[in-house]
């Protein structure tokens, strides 16, 4: 029986160590560092690339390329948290016998912070010692002594639970973050226009891992500056339980939807090619023009002698090595002679470089879209956030907020009394000593 309790005794001290709570904290920094420096989750042919095979093989066996999600970082999450619990369960009786049980305890030992005299007697000055103490204290008594009359107060006795708050939050944290970790999910997946999907692609696996309710993408959108560049991308989402429609919003990037703790965020896009083509043929002597529809592989007439092919489409156009876009390539035929065209979407001008008499460009298409949605699930966010704001809490009280005792000792003195007012404010000592003061200068 002995033995067992000595090994009890020794597990436990050995995880109340403060050594064993920094030993445990830089590692968790250090393995952050790692899961900072390679990237997380990608596939092999990605760190193949950029590592190497044999350094792949490496991080494949010690779990580095899935570093949050790895066996040994969660046991280094289960030590820390064992080690906060042992921690705060050994003090926390004590700590909650201070901060609740019987208090006034140690002001018989109270260091002297000022000490004056008054000409008024003591049985004069109880009820002003009485009612300055009360304005500033919760809690307040009147002890007799030997050589004249004490008065106590104090306040703040609670903040001692600071630090046990900072540790419930720290385990509620790391609760929430194994609960997301073990129950969440992340995951991807792409939403032609006017499509509904009712599953997504799990990051991590790869496997499908049905949502238990449907999302439809009504349309997608996408604006662009004056260089060309992307402004925004917008798709704007249904989503369906049941075939019925319940919820229906517009996301952009950093503006989310969520439904049953599932957030969809605008993640990408991509086209699916485009249609609808129909081009202007404009003559260059007269500025006359000639609007036609034409599908590829389909050759139209428009003046006499000429004829243009549309032979195919390239959503990403390079020229002369830069990306310029959409662009819809054809054949000009000029009495016979055919010369090669590229008409840009963005560009309607493009076409005049070619100085020819008559210039083409594209006046109108439709695309066909899909929205590419990242999708994660994380039950554990409300715990996150609730140990957060309980750390941040716990930090003000044990930082900002302490213990303040005070006792003010009358005793008879030839010409009135004297005046002792000793006290202590461990984490506040000159407002200690300066309200000592204040509180003999008013009884003075």
């Amino acid at each position: 029986m002995r033995a067992s309790q000595n090994l009890l005794s020794t597990v436990t001290d050995h995880f109340k160590s403060v050594r064993l709570t920094v030993a445990l904290l830089l590692m968790l920094a250090g393995t952050s560092v790692l899961g900072t420096l390679i990237p997380q989750n990608k596939h092999a042919a990605d760190y193949i690339q950029t590592f190497g095979e044999p350094l792949y093989r490496v991080f494949h066996i010690l779990d580095l390329t899935d570093m949050y999600g790895s066996w040994w970082f969660v046991l280094l999450i289960i030590l820390l948290t064992v080690n906060i619990v042992v921690c705060t369960v050994t003090r926390f009786r004590t700590t909650l016998k201070l901060s609740f049980g019987k208090g006034f305890k140690g002001f018989s030992s109270l260091p002297t912070l000022a000490k004056g005299t008054s000409p008024k007697s003591p049985g004069t000055l109880e009820e002003t010692v009485q009612s300055a103490l009360s304005a500033r204290f919760a809690t307040t008594r009147k002890v007799a002594l030997p050589n004249g009359v004490a008065f106590d107060a104090e306040k703040g006795r609670w903040t001692r639970m600071g630090a046990d708050v900072v540790h419930a939050g720290i385990l509620i944290l790391l609760a929430g973050a194994l609960v997301g970790s073990l129950f969440g999910f992340d995951g991807a997946v792409n939403v032609p226009e006017g499509e509904t999907v009712d599953t997504i692609i799990l990051r991590n696996t790869n496997e499908k891992k049905p949502l238990g309710f449907s999302v439809r993408c009504n349309t997608f959108s996408i604006s662009h500056y004056d260089t060309g560049s992307v402004k925004e991308y917008r798709s704007s989402l249904t989503v369906l339980e049941n075939d019925k429609e319940v919820l229906t919003r517009d996301i952009i990037v950093n503006k989310p939807l969520t439904h049953n703790g599932v957030t969809f965020y605008q993640s990408s896009y991509g086209t699916m090619g485009a249609k609808d083509f129909s081009f202007a043929f404009m003559e260059k002597a007269t500025g006359q023009t000639v609007t036609k529809a034409v599908d590829i592989g389909e050759t139209v007439p428009f003046a006499p002698g000429k004829t243009f092919t549309f032979d195919r489409y390239a959503s990403n156009h390079a020229f002369n090595g830069r990306s310029v876009g959409e662009a819809a390539i054809g054949t000009l035929t000029d009495n016979g002679s055919k010369t090669e065209v590229v008409l840009l979407s963005r560009f309607s001008n493009f076409d005049k470089m070619r100085k020819g008499d008559w210039i083409l460009s594209i006046a109108d298409h439709e695309h066909a879209y899909y929205t590419g949605l990242q999708v994660t699930y994380d039950p554990g966010v409300g715990l996150v956030y609730t140990g957060f704001i309980l750390m941040i809490a716990g930090c003000f009280v044990a930082f900002f907020t302490g213990h303040k005792k005070i006792r003010v000792t009358l005793t008879p003195a030839a010409l009135g009394s004297t005046v002792t007012v000793s006290g202590a404010a461990p984490k506040n000592k000159v407002w200690a000593t300066r309200y000592a003061r204040q509180l003999l200068n008013r009884l003075g």
